[in-house]
């Protein structure tokens, strides 16, 4: 980032200086992918939560949101931005992050995911990752099934993926190395949620982040497509995680995001819906820190009990 300090506009809240104070780098080291993980400590037996942001964004997002479950006792670990990488790559990269945590802190983990990283998130609860506990928020989905890429095609900005799904497609046959703009398929301030007064807080966000240094402004075609087009790694009947999906009544596909929920296997697992957008877990960070820290107190406690 050109801006060290650029982050603190995410701050709604709490002193910025003050949460600065508390953030601190991980390096996980690894001949595949090293890793910088944003990490607010907390006793090194606590339990942990890793934070995955979605498109585009980088951990400082979540910073604010990060100090606040930090503060009822969890150590937190934020993953870096996606980078435009594929699903299968981005399920590796947070089964690595997760290896390290589990083996330099404990193996009493949950993970809050959301957008991008809700997918990957998902599908390595699939794949039987060493968590405990997950919640999702604007994921998560079997990204190759017609119930999502329909969810995808509908609400704000549909007619634009629409229009670019063909062309997207035909560019990865020709010249598979292309990189398209995010906004061309996802435009944050579509996203704002329309009712006050979040909508002004929204605002003032998206505005942040349109012109962060930081944030992602254009992934490969590879790393688009895979949103819908990567199989689950496993079948959804075989998901054994405690798993919870936080669903904005204004926000990402919730209708099919509540039939994802109706269709888990019988598990501990949880639906809550929120009066908000996309963005509700950065601009109610006070309420989604609670929501979390809740769901992880019942799920990991129990985990560590058994």
């Amino acid at each position: 980032m050109n801006d060290p300090s650029y982050w603190k506009r995410y701050i709604l809240e709490l002193d910025p200086d003050e949460v600065a104070r508390r953030l601190e780098m991980v390096l996980v080291s690894s001949a595949r992918e090293p890793l910088e993980l944003l990490h607010l400590a907390a006793d090194r037996g606590a339990p942990c939560v890793v934070i995955s942001p979605g498109s585009g964004g980088h951990a400082y997002v979540f910073a604010e949101l990060g100090y606040r479950i930090n503060a009822r006792g969890y150590n937190v670990f934020i993953m870096p931005k996606q980078g435009g990488r594929t699903i299968s790559e981005l399920v590796d990269r947070h089964e690595l992050a997760l290896g390290h945590i589990a083996s330099r802190w404990n193996e009493r983990i949950g993970v809050f995911a959301e957008g991008l990283g809700g997918f990957a998130a998902f599908y390595l609860a699939l794949r039987g990752a060493p968590v405990q506990s997950a919640i999702y928020q604007n994921a998560p989905a079997i990204l190759d099934e017609p119930a999502f890429r329909d969810a995808t095609m509908r609400g704000r900005g549909s007619r634009r993926r629409r229009a670019l799904l063909p062309v997207a497609r035909a560019l990865a046959r020709i010249r598979p190395g292309t990189t398209m703009p995010i906004r061309s398929y996802l435009d944050f301030r579509e996203m704002v949620d329309p009712v006050e007064p979040a909508h002004a807080i929204e605002a003032r966000l998206v505005d942040a982040y349109e012109r962060d240094p930081g944030f992602d402004r254009r992934y490969p075609i590879a790393a688009i497509l895979s949103l819908l087009d990567t199989p689950p790694p496993r079948p959804l009947a075989e998901l054994q995680m405690p798993t919870m999906f936080v669903v904005p009544t204004r926000g990402f596909a919730p209708d099919y995001i509540r039939a994802l929920f109706g269709r888990l296997p019988p598990l501990d697992k949880k639906l809550v819906e929120v009066d908000g957008s996309v963005f509700w877990m950065c601009s109610h960070s006070r309420d989604a820190a609670e929501l979390i820290c809740n769901r992880f107190k019942e799920t990991i406690a129990a985990a560590a009990a058994a």
